[in-house]
């Protein structure tokens, strides 16, 4: 029996997705594609694969059993394709690299200067709140604040950021409260929504201003950001960002409760791939020579503005 890799991955993603249409979403093809090369591995392996339900695509006992199969094969897969590109000539080709907004943004000023520097690098920058899959080659590189938990991951340190309160000045002229402590009870506030309390110093913020609610809930760190500057009210922004931008006042010292840690991280299959090794030894050099900003230390005349 000649089994076909491509039509196991359509089995795959069927079973984790639960319909022809999610998978074919997460592949990439066309529904009719995913449906007609589950079809094609039905009738080589002579057996239904799927129950279909109301509820979605469920495995028969059938498509239980080459599951764990399917997914065996997957895993050599994918350490197959690391391994190639760990073998690639040359420091040029595509890295990838998993970022959420506020880094999205570090790195976005700094792009001029990492071209320069890696002329034959092509950057993709894919920001999201959740980290993406570096087993599966969803990226080459992650910058995170959480160390990885899976195998076969390595995280090193870059630094830390540092998150202080902000106005704009605008705001900060109509409202001289702001100035002082009287700020948490007194003045507007931009914070996240519910589900985004995880933020740095979100849920700081909400501890000090007790039962009154922030008046603008976002679920976005640029437009938390933005929405600050443009005066709506105060929030608490990243330090490298906001003591650059001359709209802007920094009304605290930076919060030692809120402050993290960044880290970045590789899967062990790529961490000698000449492009994405030139990209970790650029990173790197770049948050040493940004460590005194990026810990909030360059704008103290701000408190005093």
């Amino acid at each position: 029996m000649n089994m076909n890799w491509d039509d196991l991955r359509i089995f795959l993603s069927v079973a984790r997705a639960g319909s022809l249409s999610a998978a074919a979403r997460a592949l990439k093809v066309s529904q009719p594609t995913v449906g007609r090369r589950l079809k094609s591995l039905e009738d080589t392996l002579g057996t239904r694969l799927f129950d279909r339900l109301p509820e979605g695509f469920v495995p028969t006992s059938s498509g239980a059993e080459l599951l764990p199969l399917a997914e065996e094969m997957e895993r050599a897969a994918l350490a197959l394709d690391r391994r190639q590109a760990a073998l690639a000539d040359g420091v040029r080709g595509t890295v990838r690299i998993s970022v959420y907004e506020v880094m999205a943004q570090f790195l976005t000023e700094h792009l001029v200067l990492l071209r320069n520097r890696l002329p034959e690098i092509e950057i993709e920058m894919a920001v999201a709140h959740i980290s993406a899959n570096l087993s599966r080659r969803e990226a080459d590189l992650s910058l995170r604040e959480c160390l990885p938990d899976a195998p076969g991951l390595i995280a090193k340190r870059l630094g830390e950021i540092a998150y202080a309160v902000y106005g704009a000045r605008d705001y900060l002229e109509a409202h001289p409260a702001a100035r002082g402590e009287t700020r948490y009870s007194t003045c507007a506030w931009v914070s996240t929504d519910e589900e985004h309390n995880y933020f740095a110093g979100q849920q700081w913020l909400l501890d000090r201003i007790g039962a009154r609610r922030p008046m603008v809930r976002v679920n976005n760190g640029i437009v938390l950001y933005d929405a600050v500057r443009k005066g709506v009210g105060l929030g608490i922004l990243p330090c490298f960002a906001a003591d650059a931008d001359p709209t802007l006042i920094r009304l605290t010292e930076p919060l030692a409760e809120v402050k993290s840690t960044q880290h970045m991280i590789v899967h062990h299959d790529l961490r000698r791939v000449p492009s994405v090794r030139a990209v970790m030894d650029e990173l790197t050099a770049l948050f040493e020579s940004e460590a005194s900003r990026l810990r909030g230390e360059l704008a103290a005349e701000s408190l005093s503005a």
